[in-house]
């Protein structure tokens, strides 16, 4: 199977899988967690080629722990007891090392298991789960990538962040956020009851976002000398590769439709 055949056939079933998954809050609850905590032991292998040590088991528990509180807020006392004990084992257990362990131990929960966690609470309004809600929000986000590698590998002439990542392009970034934006009017309409306006606004702001939490991940993996974070999905890498413009964009999804959109 070439690599491109390879590509298509597993990135099929990954999308199956997700648009599965979002008919239930469990199924979606469940599979998130699980990519959780896959997704975490491939960035602990990222950053242990830096020295950035983590211990695993730790961070998976309050990473766990912090997924549970942000789905039911009446859970918090789960991640503030898990905090709370961490804390206390590493004053007893101080190296060297400490500081830099509850730096990586917060930021791996925050970069991974509270993002995800978001997905839930964005479909959820009136205490009712709207999956179409998450099927036109990744949508927007898979365009976003889909136009930007195809644009891209089709018209890149110039290098968007050489640095970072040189195989994205401004022209492969700039198309992208044409069309993702026009896209986003008739998704918006569609799946998220927004007007054609709004539509292309959050498609443009999808394209920015999801950008960003490519080049981050690029950033993380280049400073670690890897080019996948693992190889789980045979043509697409590991779980972090396919869930990098994700995590950026679910927190955003988040505050805009709770705390910007209700302002108009």
């Amino acid at each position: 199977m070439n690599n491109l055949l390879k590509r298509f056939f597993f990135g099929a079933i990954y999308v199956a899988v997700l648009i599965w998954a979002f008919s239930n809050p469990i199924y979606i609850g469940v599979v998130f967690m699980l990519v959780g905590i896959i997704g975490t032991i491939e960035l602990k292998k990222i950053l242990d080629k830096q020295n950035i040590l983590i211990d695993i088991w730790p961070v998976l528990i309050l990473g766990i722990s912090s997924y549970i509180s942000v789905i039911y807020p009446d859970k918090k006392g789960i991640i503030i007891l898990g905090l709370l004990i961490y804390t206390i084992s590493i004053t007893f257990y101080a190296n060297s090392n400490s500081i830099r362990k509850i730096g990586s131990t917060l930021f791996c929960i925050c970069y991974i298991f509270v993002p995800l966690a978001l997905a839930i609470p964005i479909a959820e309004s009136n205490n009712t789960f709207k999956s179409n809600t998450l099927i036109g929000l990744f949508i927007l986000i898979w365009a976003s990538d889909s136009w930007a590698f195809i644009l891209g590998k089709l018209f890149g002439r110039r290098k968007l962040f050489e640095k970072i990542s040189p195989n994205k392009t401004i022209e492969g970034f700039v198309g992208s956020l044409i069309l993702t934006s026009v896209s986003g009017g008739f998704i918006g309409q569609k799946y998220l009851a927004l007007s054609i306006i709004e539509g292309v606004f959050l498609g443009g702001l999808t394209v920015c976002i999801a950008t960003f939490g490519d080049l981050f991940q690029s950033m993380l993996k280049r400073a670690s000398n890897v080019k996948d974070s693992g190889n789980i999905l045979p043509g697409h890498g590991g779980i972090l590769d396919r869930f990098d413009s994700i995590l950026f964009c679910l927190p955003v999804y988040y505050v805009y439709f709770n705390f910007i959109r209700p302002l108009f």
